[in-house]
């Protein structure tokens, strides 16, 4: 090679500056490309972490309905003017309609329970994360205790009820929120005679210090007969707080009217 060739050959540093551009670029592929897919995996994370929140705020409600612990009930909704209940017996709107429909002035008596077991939950959240849907069935136990006129006997009409609920979810500072409930009942049954309650069950227990099937019991700490799981209308404290408001549940003050169950022990 003369002169004149190595003049017009590239040299040694232009080579290492083209490899090291070629490298930055490589670099700065994997970059965007490693930008792109944690972008996407903050999105199915937050999309996760949506759903589950849902999930809870729905499972809390319907525990909260079980009972009618109202308060608690209304703080499950938002704040919109779209808030919308559509019962089947009529619609109320906002979120002041929630507070006349879960009048808190009206508590049910003991008797009372609406148990709706959400199932099959199948919830869909808006591209732009800040709404949802969701689609349940509801299915459970319905006690509805009659207004007697006076001197009238108050009698509990007793029926188990499947529904599907629509329901729209909204995000509010960052809280999900129930913003709006359409409501059908396929079927329900009603049935009259065969119920067993709390006192069937314990009652017998604590006469005669038997189990199911008047089988002996040895436990290691006895039955105390001033143990209000043994009185209907006794509502389980919850061991979590409002998915809303962060508040505790009320069914300790619930609990209160309650009175244990009255039974005489058997003479061994």
């Amino acid at each position: 090679m003369n002169n004149k060739e190595m003049e017009k050959s590239p040299s040694k540093g232009y080579w290492e500056i083209v490899i090291a551009g070629i490298v930055v670029l490589g670099i700065i592929a994997i970059f965007l490309v490693i930008h792109s897919k944690m972008g996407a995996l903050e999105k199915r994370l937050q999309r996760t972490e949506d759903i589950q929140a849902i999930e809870r705020l729905q499972y809390a409600y319907n525990y909260y309905v079980e009972h009618m612990l109202k308060q608690e009930i209304i703080d499950c909704f938002a704040d919109s003017p779209d808030v919308l209940l559509d019962w089947l017996e009529g619609k109320w709107k906002g979120k002041e309609g929630v507070k006349e429909y879960f009048d808190v002035n009206q508590v049910p008596s003991s008797n009372f329970l609406h148990q709706l077991i959400p199932s099959a939950g199948l919830i869909t959240v808006a591209p732009d994360g800040k709404t949802a849907r969701g689609r349940w069935y509801a299915f459970g136990g319905v006690m509805m205790p009659s207004l007697p006129q006076e001197g009238e006997t108050q009698t509990v009409s007793r029926s188990f009820i499947n529904g599907i609920y629509e329901i729209g979810y909204i995000k509010e500072d960052d809280i999900w929120k129930i913003l709006t409930i359409n409501w059908n009942i396929p079927y329900g049954v009603r049935i009259y005679d065969g119920w067993i309650m709390p006192e069937d069950i314990a009652g017998p227990m604590l006469e005669n210090s038997t189990g199911p099937g008047d089988q002996p019991m040895s436990p290691d700490i006895p039955m105390d007969p001033d143990d209000l799981r043994y009185v209907t209308g006794y509502i389980l404290p919850f061991h979590f707080t409002h998915p809303v408001t962060g508040k505790p549940t009320s069914e300790a003050a619930r609990n209160e009217r309650l009175k244990p169950l009255q039974v005489e022990k058997s003479e061994p």
